[in-house]
């Protein structure tokens, strides 16, 4: 019984230390949309390319909006991150809804994954609360989304 409160600690920090790479991918992912939504640009086409080498559009990010001619559930959030990025907040909502909603996650990202990577790979966010969070951002988009297919932009 003796042995049980030394395993205990290092199962609980060996968890720890397997989660440091997650967190380092999801600080840098983070960090990498932050720099896109600065360095690209809306076009008058809603095409969306680099700044000052706007007669370069990307290729649209949305094969079902390309292909099909029906938005997903994200179609808009690049165009509501690079206006959101400008401070241009009517245009963002126009885009989406729920850009200002998903920016603030992708913001709170870094408060968030730095802590966790100064204790160690350790949160104290539980995988219970953490599913519920996901599962509910999800349900906020094909709603929103819903509501974009019956009612429009």
């Amino acid at each position: 019984m003796d042995e049980q409160p030394e395993i205990i600690p290092q199962v609980v920090a060996e968890h720890g230390a397997s989660q440091r790479p997650r967190h380092q991918f999801f600080l840098a992912l983070a960090a990498m949309i932050v720099a896109l939504a600065w360095a690209l640009e809306v076009r008058a086409d809603e095409r969306v390319a680099f700044r000052g080498f706007s007669q370069w559009p990307l290729p649209h990010s949305c094969y079902s909006r390309a292909v099909f001619g029906v938005p997903c559930p994200g179609c808009g959030l690049t165009r509501s991150f690079i206006y959101l990025a400008r401070g241009d907040w009517h245009a963002a909502w126009q885009e989406h809804r729920l850009g200002w909603l998903l920016a603030g996650i992708v913001a709170l990202q870094f408060p968030y994954r730095l802590w966790a990577l100064a204790r160690g790979g350790r949160v104290a966010l539980s995988p219970q609360l953490a599913t519920a969070l996901a599962l509910a951002l999800m349900c906020l988009m094909f709603v929103n989304w819903g509501i974009g297919l019956i009612a429009g932009p």
